[in-house]
Formats: structure tokens, C-alpha cells, sequence
């Protein structure tokens, strides 16, 4: 038999064994029919696969003769449960919280996505870590991460990436956005010192404006990107290139 944490399932794993204990030619068949449950659900409640609901815990305590005090502990046994799935769901949605922050606050997590689009790409973390400078460590964990939050997958010998996987602008915790075009900014500063003039563009311009129009700006800078990711990234594919556009007020507020 199956084993499993839910207490209620061990309450009647060890129902179950008293009773074979007591007559050798007890069955689990007899045992759901003593519970007035069929025998398939009653092997599917006690491995695991089927929850066991109210209604049923309360049948299963009624065809058992259970005093009142007696059902009332195998009920607590089901709210038992149910707390530890709730708490279970807590962590893990935790979990997912504080990978989507570390996904978007660092910028090296879509770099590897970007690089994966690379003609003599590998899924190897000391490959990566070379290719993005990072360690080879970094690289593993994001790697572990891509796969937890469903933006990459683990094949048989390696990975890939999976192209229909959408984040939703509320998943994403404006503290994590603001940390990420700081690190990008950075990133920015290192190019204008160490990369030469033919291998990057770093270019800026003034230009009073009527705020009315903020929205419509960004409409065509959503609409340039747009343009430059239709008619660039295809083909052969060698260098992972970042665009930061930056629109923001420079006079202070009347």
C-alpha cells in the first residue's frame, strides 16, 4: 500500500491493519464495503489520489460506529490535512513570488533566454557564465529558476526554452522592474568604457514636449521595438544586444 502523510489516510491504513490482523482473510474489498464505499474509491482515497471529502469522513465514521468524540477526532484529522495543503500552497506561491522577483530584478535571466536564440548556444552553466560573465553558479540557478517559473523546460539530455510562456503585468512587483533598469543602466555605463564605438550605440536627445502626449510616445516606442525585433532577430544569431529606452522628465514640476 501507497504511503502518505495525510493523517486520515494513516488513521485507516491502520484500521485496515488491525482488522487483517484480527481475521487474515480481511480484505480491502470487505473493508469498503464496511465503509459503504466502492472499492475503487476506497483505494484511491487511501493512496492518495482521491481527498477524502466531509461527506464521505462522516459516512466512513457512521458505518464504523464511531462515538461522537471519536468522529469528531477523525474530522480534525481531514482539517489537518486541509491546513497542511493550505499551508503547502502558501510556500509554494511564496516560492514562485520570490523567483519572479529574482527573474525580473536581474538582468542576466532573460539574457540567457536571448542567448538561447544563439546559433552555437549550450545549456552549459560555465558556457553561459563565460558568454554573460557571470559564474558558473549564477548561471545554474537560473537555470533552475527558468524551469521552476515554466519559461524553459528539462528534456532528456538538456533544455529549451518554451516560447508561449506569458508573465502578467501583475505578477510582477514594481520593486523588482525598478531594480532591473538600474542593473541594466549599469550595464550601460560598463559599455560606454569597455565596448567601442562600431559595437555599441549610446545616444540621447532633449526635446520639450506637451505631457498630453506621454502615452502616445510610448505607443510609438513599444511600436519601434516591435520593428526592431521583426526585422533583426532571425536568422544567423551570434551576440546577445540590450536597447534600454529612457523618457523621462528633466524640468521639475510647476
Amino acid at each position: 500500500m501507497a504511503k502518505n502523510t495525510d493523517a486520515y489516510i494513516q488513521w485507516l491504513e491502520s484500521e485496515l491493519a488491525r482488522r487483517m490482523q484480527v481475521n487474515p482473510l480481511y480484505s480491502m474489498r470487505a473493508f469498503a464495503k464496511q465503509l459503504a464505499l466502492s472499492p475503487g474509491a476506497l483505494s484511491e482515497i487511501m493512496g492518495g489520489k482521491r481527498k477524502l471529502t466531509y461527506k464521505n469522513a462522516l459516512k466512513i465514521c457512521s458505518s464504523l460506529g464511531l462515538s461522537k468524540i471519536d468522529t469528531q477526532n477523525f474530522v480534525k484529522l481531514l482539517d489537518e490535512t486541509k491546513d497542511h495543503e493550505k499551508q503547502k500552497k502558501t510556500r509554494k506561491q511564496k516560492q514562485l513570488d520570490d523567483d519572479i522577483f529574482s527573474l525580473i530584478s536581474n538582468w542576466y535571466y532573460f539574457a540567457i533566454l536571448n542567448l538561447a536564440d544563439c546559433d552555437d548556444f549550450k545549456w552549459s552553466a560555465t558556457w553561459i557564465g563565460k558568454r554573460l560573465g557571470i559564474t558558473p553558479f549564477m548561471a545554474q540557478e537560473a537555470i533552475a529558476l527558468l524551469v521552476r517559473v515554466g519559461l524553459i523546460e528539462k528534456t532528456k539530455n538538456s533544455y529549451k526554452a518554451i516560447d508561449d510562456t506569458v508573465l502578467s503585468p501583475d505578477d510582477i512587483p514594481s520593486a523588482a522592474v525598478r531594480t532591473y533598469h538600474h542593473s541594466v543602466l549599469q550595464k550601460a555605463q560598463d559599455a560606454l568604457e569597455m565596448q567601442t564605438i562600431d559595437e555599441r550605440e549610446i545616444t540621447g536627445l532633449s526635446l520639450a514636449i506637451n505631457p498630453k502626449d506621454i502615452k502616445l510616445i510610448k505607443k510609438d516606442i513599444q511600436e519601434f521595438q516591435h520593428l526592431l525585433i521583426d526585422k533583426y532577430c532571425k536568422g544567423k544569431r551570434s551576440e546577445v544586444y540590450h536597447l534600454e529606452l529612457a523618457l523621462f522628465r528633466l524640468t521639475s514640476k510647476k
